[in-house]
């Protein structure tokens, strides 16, 4: 069989080459892609940018027709869902009998029935073996409606089929599919993502991971085998000898310490055996009582260069009441030190607009990162994502709108709060870089001025500049 993906995402380098670099691969669809193909069935991409318009369109008839796909798999976040959707109108009305389902975040958060009016089916959950699945009997001629993790409509009725138990045992996945990303990708050698595991044991109700784990049974928190994620770099490096970045993704790093400190283990002894060692990064979730100390001694051991930390609100209140995470300001102080004490990059998480932050707690976000001075944050707005506990509490606030502007997701302000109204909102955000380190002791003249520039143009208008020079290189290189 014949399974073509269709992905979309925004802020893309050009309509040829949408992604950046090997950080931008979405792994859900890979593994799912490398689990067909490794029961011989053939699979291709599309990636998409609304951006481009009618020129989407073109780029997915292009690909339907030199592939000629027997299954068309859509996958779509909450932000992507409308234009997904639009995209999927088009192809259902011109090719007919090509079977169509559709998953990923979004569907498994709100499944409806009325989804089933576009696609033939949609997935709730992990994709790999439902899809493998639904392949393997349609090529086979048989009936498909029973099977898990899958919603139907036949003559008229909907069918829910229940969904399997997680997938407990990671090592048993394939390696995701990287391969059908490539003609995709402006910058094959660049720093490469490998994910180490699935799940998260914390409840941030800005996050899906509370209802994710809800679907269905099973240990939902995940750790690969650690032999099974050398393997996997191994692998990647022959294939991408050039790439010397990796970023590990995890949620629940430093949750497991002696989980970590083994895998360390492992990439130093990784490391001994490569020509050119390898650096890391990685995501750390601090919380009361983590063992900061034997945590970064492994880390520089293993050659991890930078951590990211969600600091998210420098506010105690705000992250312990609205946020549902439990940690001091001290601990991330700690933290922060004991990361610089090994000479390990820190950045940090933040989320402005929280719905029921107000301006003045917003502020000790601001005073945090001034005191921290982080290598760099990653600071975006809060947007409400359809079936995260704070979408619920914005929904009760009654503050939000009508009509959602997905444009510049989590970059432009939608929500106005009570005590932190929309224009003050978007005006702390694009300030945020000049106001955090315009209080650093060593200040970059050039960087600053860019960040001034930013305090009064806006972020967006930056970010887009930003994007256009890159396409400007990238046209320079062809």
């Amino acid at each position: 069989m014949r399974i073509l993906f269709i992905y979309s995402t925004t802020k893309t380098v050009n309509i040829r080459k949408p992604l950046r670099g090997q950080e931008d691969i979405y792994f859900g669809i890979s593994y799912i892609s490398s689990m067909l193909k490794q029961h011989s069935h053939q699979t291709a991409l599309v990636v998409l940018d609304r951006r481009y318009g009618t020129k989407n369109h073109k780029t997915v008839d292009d690909k339907i027709g030199c592939f000629k796909p027997d299954i068309i798999c859509y996958t779509s976040v909450f932000s992507e869902f409308e234009f997904v959707s639009s995209i999927a109108k088009d192809i259902r009305d011109k090719y007919p009998s090509i079977f169509t389902i559709i998953g990923g975040v979004h569907v498994s958060l709100n499944p409806k029935e009325e989804y089933l009016n576009l696609y033939g089916a949609i997935c709730i959950g992990e994709g790999e073996y439902p899809v493998l699945e639904l392949a393997e009997r349609i090529q086979n001629g048989e009936s498909y409606y029973d099977i898990q993790n899958l919603w139907f409509k036949k003559d008229g009725q909907v069918i829910k089929n229940p969904p399997r138990p997680f997938t407990e045992h990671l090592s048993e996945l394939p390696f995701p599919d990287r391969e059908m990303w490539q003609e995709w990708i402006l910058e094959p050698n660049s720093k490469i993502t490998v994910l180490l595991g699935r799940g998260c044991p914390f409840n941030c109700t800005y996050c899906c991971n509370h209802k994710i784990r809800s679907i269905t049974s099973g240990k939902y928190v995940r750790l690969r085998e650690i032999q099974d994620i050398i393997n996997e770099m191994d692998e990647v490096t022959k294939r991408l000898p050039a790439v010397n970045e990796f970023f590990l993704e995890i949620e629940t790093c430093g949750v497991d310490p002696d989980w970590i400190i083994a895998i360390c283990d492992a990439l130093y002894k990784f490391n001994e055996q490569t020509t050119t060692p390898k650096s890391f990064a990685t995501n750390l979730r601090v919380f009361p009582g983590i063992k900061d100390e034997p945590i970064f001694q492994s880390l520089k051991k293993a050659n991890f260069t930078a951590v990211s930390i969600g600091l998210e609100s420098g506010n105690e209140d705000v992250r312990r009441n609205i946020l549902n995470r439990n940690y001091s300001n001290d601990d991330i102080r700690r933290v922060v030190a004991t990361a610089r004490k090994y000479g390990i990059r820190v950045g940090i998480y933040n989320i402005i607009g929280i719905p029921g932050e107000t301006y003045s707690q917003f502020l000790d976000t601001l005073a945090m990162n001034q005191e921290l001075q982080p290598d760099w944050h990653a600071t975006s707005i809060f947007f409400p994502y359809e079936g995260t506990a704070l979408y619920e509490k914005a929904l009760e606030m009654g503050v939000i709108p009508k009509n959602i502007n997905f444009n510049n997701e989590r970059q432009r302000a939608i929500l106005d709060l009570p005590g932190f109204s929309k224009r003050q909102i978007q005006k702390s955000f694009d300030s945020f870089h000049y106001d955090v380190y315009k209080k650093a002791k060593r200040r970059s003249i050039v960087k600053l001025t860019i960040y001034f520039m930013q305090k009064f143009l806006g972020h967006n208008f930056m970010a887009n500049v930003k994007v256009m020079v890159i396409r400007m290189v990238a046209g320079l290189k062809k």
